[in-house]
């Protein structure tokens, strides 16, 4: 007894090295990255703000009020931009560190186990995972979001509270005391009343997980979420008031909401575009794959399971297809999508629509399954979350359906769908092997996707021939599984050296200019500034603003309006 405790005491210790390396090396690139982070458009007005002293700040939080309903997020953009860029590049990194470790343990949550005889998840595994996740965000999301302080305070920061409110009401709410159930009550506030997106995911995981504990599990009472149900509401009730009244005053200028160009924006931009694509063929990857696993698990001695076993086929036979035409017709052919009036009933229109539905209600199928067979609900929570965070932006923010920035939050709550499905399938090496060929060809880059395409070849020779001996044919296919693992964790690797190298490039002129104006202010604000001009890319945001230096920035820099400015080459 004495030497299996001490063996399990290793084990332990040895996983908790993992997991920190795993943190700390994330941590690591966050803060080399964020070197090459700046100012960018919003951050500087609330730098601006943030100038005119603490006694400005109740003033400020009353504008974001009746402007958007975001009190507390611009109230903490002016606290943390105050001193420019340099909180932010030490803050956010810490913030993105958290949100990995949260979505780690949501994807770990029902089977988590230090007892590796029974095969359960092992943190450190999920932790890479949603490590890996971040760093191979594709640029035209990750720019607008991770990388950019305005747009982390309302889509990362906000989304991290959610995740750690849903993570600890799950857990906690039956063992917590009166003062710490106080607290997280008090962390479901700022939830509903951060953004329109999150505060309604909010709702949805204190309904859902509330109905589930209690209706379903019967491990405690529905009146213990009551608290919870209150503040939540109180919070998103401050966002609906900033919400109706940006509504009201776009509808007074005019701006009158297309319903078909905002779906039409939407499925684009969450289904429909490359920064999607590696995402939506690894989601719709992992459905077929647990549908296969779902009919070959099921014992068929019931009319009931023979209409399962009917259904699952033809549905994963239906999403592998439609997955084929997806590849196909976006990522090859790259046809436009467009919905319109005339064309919403034809065949164009239709397998737009056909495949959005196909592929959503695969996820949440496959996500209640889960929840039935396993008793992990996270997928399915999620799932809706997910959906509902989207559908609500046809009345909510409905000019941004466009926008990268607001997929995001959606596809942080997919994520942990697809981590829980790597490591449920990390041995299968055809699953493996088809989802590195997909994640290639999503990058669209002919070389890799040819390599991929012998990976893939090689993979099915192994499932298709066989082997002289059974342990040279186990050999060979843990070698194959173990070089396909190395070369996923080789590709985000390279999506985030493309991106540093890209930030790097981008700061040299931005760290020319803020030297610049640095010595302009220790010459008195007097004679020419002399800056260099910033190439417009997507490794910024508004990086042209330095090229015509509009009145905003030169109050944030101190600049004195009337001061000649010049621009080298």
């Amino acid at each position: 007894m004495l030497k299996n405790t001490f063996a399990k005491m290793r084990h332990t210790s040895k996983l908790t090295m993992r997991e920190g390396l795993i943190l700390v090396l994330f941590l690591l690139a966050m803060l080399w990255i964020h070197r090459y982070i700046f100012l960018y458009a919003d951050d500087l007005y609330y730098n601006r703000d943030a100038q005119y002293g603490l006694s400005y700040l109740p003033e400020a939080i009353l504008d974001e009020l009746n402007m958007n309903g975001r009190a507390w997020i611009g109230g903490a953009m002016i606290l943390i931009l105050k001193p420019q860029i340099e909180l932010f590049r030490l803050l956010n990194p810490l913030i993105l560190m958290l949100v990995v470790y949260i979505l780690a343990k949501m994807a770990t949550l029902s089977e988590y186990s230090w007892d590796v005889k029974k095969g359960n998840p092992s943190l450190w595994i999920a932790l890479l995972c949603s490590s890996l996740f971040f760093l191979f965000l594709p640029l035209r999301i990750a720019h607008t979001t991770i990388y950019y302080a305005a747009c982390a305070f309302n889509y990362l920061y906000p989304m991290a509270l959610a995740l750690l409110y849903a993570y600890l009401l799950y857990t906690r709410i039956s063992s917590y005391s009166k003062r710490k159930k106080g607290w997280l009550a008090l962390l479901g506030f700022f939830v509903g009343s951060s953004t329109q997106q999150v505060g309604m995911i909010g709702i949805g995981y204190t309904v859902m997980i509330s109905i589930y504990l209690s209706l379903f599990r019967k491990k405690t009472s529905l009146r213990l979420f009551l608290p919870f149900y209150g503040t939540i509401f109180l919070g998103y009730g401050i966002v609906t008031y900033g919400s109706l009244r940006r509504l009201f005053w776009e509808r007074t200028a005019g701006n009158d909401v297309v319903l078909l160009e905002v779906i039409t924006e939407l499925l684009k931009t969450n289904l429909y575009s490359s920064p999607a694509a590696p995402f939506v063929l690894f989601i719709g990857l992992s459905c077929i794959f647990w549908l296969v696993t779902f009919s070959t698990q099921t014992t068929y001695r019931k009319p009931i399971h023979n209409f399962k076993l009917v259904f699952h086929g033809f549905l994963s036979i239906g999403l592998s297809l439609a997955l084929m035409g997806y590849i196909y017709f976006l990522l090859y052919k790259e046809v436009p999508i467009e919905l319109t009036q005339e064309n919403l009933f034809s065949f164009y229109g239709l397998s737009i629509l056909g495949f959005a539905f196909l592929y959503l209600f695969s996820l949440v199928y496959t996500s209640a399954i889960l929840l039935v067979k396993k008793n992990y609900p996270f997928l399915l929570f999620n799932s809706i979350n997910a959906i509902g965070a989207q559908i609500m932006l046809v009345v909510v923010d409905s000019r941004f359906a466009a926008a990268y920035k607001i997929m995001f939050p959606s596809l942080l709550l997919l994520s942990i769908f697809i981590i829980y499905s790597v490591f449920a399938f990390r041995k299968n090496t055809l699953y493996l092997s088809l989802a590195f060929f997909m994640v290639i060809l999503s990058l669209q880059e002919r070389s890799l996707a040819l390599a991929a395409g012998v990976i893939l070849l090689l993979t099915l020779g192994h499932y298709l021939f066989t082997w002289s001996q059974i342990g040279e044919s186990e050999r060979k296919g843990k070698f194959l599984r173990y070089s396909l693992v190395a070369l996923f964790c080789l590709i985000p690797l390279m999506v985030f050296a493309v991106t540093l190298h890209g930030y790097y490039l981008a700061s040299i002129p931005q760290n020319y200019n803020l030297r610049a104006i640095k010595q302009y202010h220790n010459l008195g604000k007097e004679g020419d500034l002399l800056l260099k001009k910033v190439p417009p890319s997507y490794y910024g945001y508004n990086l042209g603003n330095w090229n015509s230096m509009p009145y905003f920035m030169k109050q944030c820099y101190g600049i004195k309006e009337n001061t000649p400015i010049k621009y080298i080459n």
